[in-house]
């Protein structure tokens, strides 16, 4: 598969990541979702399937970079650099420098009744990114989708990539779940989408995904 790569996309983050970095991040994530069985897709929610594309991507993309996954599971930021390996947990959940990652598969039509396997572009209404807090105010965010292919399965593969780097608290909303054992979480407003959307980094080499994002978050290649 192959991808529109921005070629002003070079940022420092405790470490360099470039357009090449994510290139190469990108070819080995959607090589490594094809391993694995499409019954795992099947049986899992779009949610866990989300979880494993950012996990899978921040490893390549430190892999590429020379930096590092943050060793700890509730770290922030989800890459960081080499140097911060032996940090102290308290240090590792709110570390100075790296790259939060975020990954979404989009809304759809309501009714749409899609199943895992079936590609979910025509029936794509809006973007949204989460995170746990609003502090988040630098992050790459992913999209992914069940891309149509010649396998008999069409697995997940990372369809689309943008950055902003001057998120604020006000673009993002409300936190949700904040009470019995729900997972808070905030979604991103039209506010952070309009700045992620003037970081496009990577768009996946297909017309119809390109007309589909560039009308939902309203930019210009």
């Amino acid at each position: 598969m192959t991808y529109t790569i921005n070629p002003n996309f070079n940022i420092f983050c405790g470490f360099e990541v470039n357009g090449q970095h994510i290139e190469s991040a990108l070819h080995q994530t959607n090589e490594f979702l094809e391993t694995i069985p499409s019954t795992v897709y099947k049986n899992i929610d779009y949610k866990t399937t989300s979880s494993i594309v950012g996990s899978m991507f921040c490893h390549s993309i430190a892999e590429a970079s020379g930096s590092i996954v943050n060793p700890i599971e509730k770290g922030h930021p989800d890459v960081i650099p080499e140097e911060g390996e032996n940090s102290s947990e308290e240090e590792l959940r709110n570390y100075p420098l790296g790259l939060e990652v975020k990954c979404t598969v989009g809304n759809i039509t309501k009714g749409a009744n899609l199943r895992a396997g079936q590609p979910r572009i025509n029936s794509l209404e809006g973007i949204t990114w989460q995170a746990h807090h609003q502090e988040v105010k630098e992050m790459l965010g992913l999209v992914w989708d069940f891309v149509k292919s010649e396998h008999e399965f069409n697995h997940p593969k990372v369809t689309a990539i943008f950055y902003a780097n001057n998120l604020i608290a006000d673009d993002w909303g409300n936190i949700s779940g904040t009470e019995g054992r729900n997972t808070k979480v905030t979604g991103m407003k039209v506010s952070g989408k309009e700045k992620m959307a003037q970081g496009w980094v990577a768009l996946i080499d297909d017309h119809l995904y390109k007309r589909i994002y560039q009308r939902i978050m309203k930019f210009d290649i």
